[in-house]
C-alpha cells in the first residue's frame, strides 16, 4: 500500500524550528544578538542587514537585491553584530545568505526561507505597492500540499508540491493543470517558497483574471544530475514525467486529461525541460512556457543535425501557446535563449516571446507567472 503524506502549507513556508529552540536556556547569559532584529527597512526603502557573530573576522552577504551578483561585506560594531545597509531596495520579494567567515549561515533571526536541493536561503519581502501581487491577502485561499507517493519507474518514493484553487473540494467539472518546473540548483519547493505560487495564483483569483488550475510543482532531477544535452532518452525526467507523475496526478485529482487540459513551464533547466517537451512531446500539451532558458551552442548543434525530424513536426505548431520569456540582457540564458529561437525560425517553429528585465531571478518568474497564468487554457 502506497502511503500519502500531505501537508497543508498556510502564510508562508518556514523552517521547522520550534519556539522552544530558540528562547535561551535558564542561566544563559544575554548577548546583543538575543534582541537583534536582522532586516531593517527605512521609510525610504533602504535595507539593513545584521547578524550576532562576535568571533567572526569577515562576514558577506549575497543575493538578488543586490545590484551585482557576489557578496558584499558587512561592517562589524563593538558588540559583535556585523550589518550592511543597501538601497533603496524596489518593493518585492528577495533572497538572501549571509556568509561567516566563509560558511554560509541561516539568518538565526528571520525563519522565512526559500527551499532548494543544495539547502536553504532567507526570504525578505520589502513591501510596497509593486509587490502587492505576491502579497497575502484577506482573499480566498487555495491549499498547498506537499506529497509523497511511489515512482515505479524510478524504484523510489518521488515528492511532489501540489496546489488546488479556492473551493477545489466543491468542483465538480474538471480542471486543467499546470506543471510547473524549478531550475537547476532548487527543488519541488521553490516554487512555492521563492516562486510565491499560491498567494499569486489566490490573488490573481480573487480579481478573476484567470481560470481555476490545478499546479504541479514536481522535483526535476530524478537521475541526480543537470541533463542539458540534446534529446530526451539519457534524461530520467521525460519517463519519471510520463509514466509516475502524470498518471499520479490524473488519477488522485479532479483534471482534465486532454491536451487542452495541460500546461507545461519552467524556469532555466526546467526551461530546457520545457523547450524539450514542445520539440518532442507536443501532443502531450496545449501550452509550453519555457522561461529564462535555451540550448547551449554544442547542444543546438546537436538538436539540429540528429533531430531535425522533431523539429519539422507539424504538431509543434499545433500548441495554442509556445512562449518564451526571458529575463533582458542580464540573463545569464539570454544569449542561449536567442540562439535557440533563431533555430525555431530556420524550422518555422511559431513561439511568442516576453521579457521582464530582472535578470536570472525569481523576480523574473514570478512576474512570468503573473503573465501567463491569466492567459492558460481560455
Amino acid at each position: 500500500m502506497i502511503k500519502i503524506v500531505k501537508n497543508i502549507a498556510f502564510v508562508g513556508l518556514f523552517v521547522g524550528l520550534s519556539l522552544a529552540g530558540l528562547a535561551q536556556f535558564p542561566g544563559a547569559k544575554p548577548t546583543p544578538g538575543d534582541t537583534l532584529k536582522s532586516i531593517r527597512i527605512s521609510a525610504d526603502k533602504k535595507v539593513t542587514l545584521s547578524i550576532y557573530a562576535p568571533k567572526a573576522s569577515e562576514v558577506t552577504v549575497s543575493g538578488d537585491f543586490l545590484q551585482s551578483y557576489g557578496g558584499q561585506k558587512l561592517q562589524k560594531d563593538e558588540l559583535g553584530i556585523w550589518s550592511i545597509t543597501v538601497g533603496p531596495v524596489a518593493p518585492d520579494l528577495y533572497t538572501y545568505d549571509f556568509s561567516v567567515d566563509g560558511i554560509k549561515v541561516i539568518d538565526p533571526k528571520n525563519i522565512q526561507v526559500k527551499e532548494g536541493a543544495g539547502g536553504y536561503s532567507n526570504l525578505m519581502e520589502v513591501p510596497g505597492k509593486e509587490a502587492d501581487y505576491l502579497a497575502v491577502k484577506n482573499v480566498p485561499h487555495g491549499n498547498l500540499e506537499k506529497v509523497w507517493f511511489q515512482a515505479g519507474s524510478l524504484g523510489k518514493t518521488s515528492r511532489v508540491h501540489i496546489y488546488t484553487p479556492p473551493g477545489y473540494e466543491k468542483i465538480k467539472e474538471k480542471l486543467p493543470v499546470l506543471y510547473l518546473q524549478h531550475g537547476g540548483g532548487d527543488n519541488d519547493a521553490s516554487w512555492a517558497t521563492a516562486g510565491r505560487t499560491n498567494f499569486i495564483l489566490d490573488n490573481l483569483l480573487a480579481e478573476g483574471k484567470m481560470k481555476p488550475m490545478i499546479v504541479v510543482m514536481p522535483f526535476g532531477n530524478p537521475g541526480g544530475g543537470f541533463f542539458s544535452g540534446a534529446g530526451v532518452d539519457a534524461d530520467p525526467y521525460y519517463s519519471y514525467f510520463f509514466k509516475d507523475l502524470v498518471p499520479y496526478v490524473e488519477s488522485h485529482y479532479n483534471v482534465g486529461t486532454s491536451r487542452e487540459n495541460r500546461a507545461y513551464a519552467g524556469l532555466s533547466m526546467g526551461g530546457l525541460q520545457a523547450l524539450n517537451m514542445g520539440i518532442f512531446y507536443p501532443e502531450k500539451f496545449a501550452y509550453v512556457l519555457p522561461l529564462s532558458t535555451g540550448f547551449f551552442p554544442d547542444n543546438l548543434k546537436s538538436l539540429e543535425e540528429k533531430y531535425a525530424v522533431n523539429l519539422k513536426n507539424p504538431e509543434i505548431n499545433k500548441l495554442k501557446l509556445f512562449w518564451i520569456a526571458m529575463g533582458g540582457e542580464k540573463d545569464i540564458a539570454y544569449k542561449n535563449g536567442e540562439n535557440t529561437k533563431a533555430l525555431f525560425d530556420k524550422f518555422g517553429i511559431k513561439y511568442q516571446t516576453n521579457n521582464y528585465p530582472a535578470g536570472h531571478t525569481f523576480i523574473t518568474w514570478r512576474h512570468n507567472l503573473v503573465e501567463f497564468a491569466p492567459i492558460l487554457f481560455r
